[in-house]
């Protein structure tokens, strides 16, 4: 499940053209997202519970947030299943961290004729961004750790203790009210 960076350009129509800038990670603590934000804001305390909007993960980790995305391609080597990471909670416990991402899909599924070439360069003129939610864990937290992901796999599902669940559940039901999150994504079409 590798996460890109992409730039976003308006087009004249109202939508967004996305153009694939490189791969980065969430995990690790020298290239990854989620520790210059953690290390920031953690204090050294024992458990800290969090929330960060896409652009306060990238600008902490000096990237200009302003027309840039981050997009989850699901199935690299199947189809076009990508995902435009919006939102993460975490919460931080001294050696490992839980987290939950929200994302909005762009493409399901689909099967263009070149899917490289279409995943480097899209627009989402037709995507209505229905929202989507994971779990998963880091191995580091307020104290230390390596930040990389759980040892079950590459990406892996995450273990939550209850105060660890509670906070999700608040936090994701609060984000299920906003308004605009219960559409569908259309098939896209290639963008010219």
């Amino acid at each position: 499940m590798p996460f890109y960076l992409y730039k976003q350009s308006p087009r004249p129509d109202g939508s967004v053209r996305y153009t694939q800038q490189r791969q980065i990670t969430l995990a690790g603590s020298s290239t990854g997202l989620i520790y210059p934000f953690v290390l920031a804001y953690a204090r050294r305390q024992e458990r800290f519970a969090w929330h960060a909007k896409i652009n306060d993960l990238l600008d902490e980790a000096g990237i200009p947030p302003k027309g840039h995305a981050v997009v989850i391609d699901l199935k690299p080597k199947e189809s076009v299943t990508l995902f435009e990471l919006t939102d993460v909670w975490g919460y931080s416990y001294p050696e490992w961290t839980p987290i939950a991402m929200r994302m909005e899909t762009l493409f399901l599924d689909e099967k263009p004729l070149d899917p490289d070439a279409f995943k480097q360069r899209f627009a989402d003129a037709r995507c209505r961004r229905r929202p989507l939610y994971e779990f998963l864990h880091l191995q580091g937290g307020t104290i230390g750790g390596s930040w990389n992901w759980g040892q079950v796999g590459t990406v892996n599902g995450a273990l939550l203790p209850p105060e660890a669940l509670d906070f999700f559940l608040e936090r994701l039901q609060e984000s299920l009210a906003e308004p605009g999150d219960t559409q569908e994504c259309d098939a896209p079409t290639t963008p010219r």
